[in-house]
């Protein structure tokens, strides 16, 4: 899962811990990445003829792209170490871009 901090939801009143709730109450998901200072569209491509985005903070960008190719390798080669070594990475940086909760 991947929320900012700063996301808002027009389908929602309660602010940016809306969008972990799939992290927080469901069994399956075991990584939380929030973006510090981020909303909801860091970056992203949001449908197919959209170009718009709501945070367009390179880094913040890079390391969305960075963690999300590691996390997709090391799901599907079980031997692949690419996620542990990004995560640390993130935390060994004491980066103030993100943290990463695991359950």
């Amino acid at each position: 899962m991947v929320a900012g901090d700063r996301d808002q939801s027009l389908m929602s009143g309660r602010g940016p811990d809306w969008f972990t709730d799939a992290y927080t109450h469901s069994p399956g998901a075991t990584h939380l990445l929030t973006l510090f200072g981020a909303e909801h569209s860091p970056g992203g491509i949001p449908n197919w003829e959209a170009a718009e985005t709501t945070d367009e903070n390179p880094e913040r960008v890079a390391v969305l792209q960075r963690l999300t190719a590691a996390y997709l390798r090391s799901a599907l080669n079980p031997s692949d170490t690419s996620w542990k070594r990004a995560s640390c990475a993130l935390a060994d940086a004491g980066s103030a871009i993100g943290r990463i909760d695991s359950k």
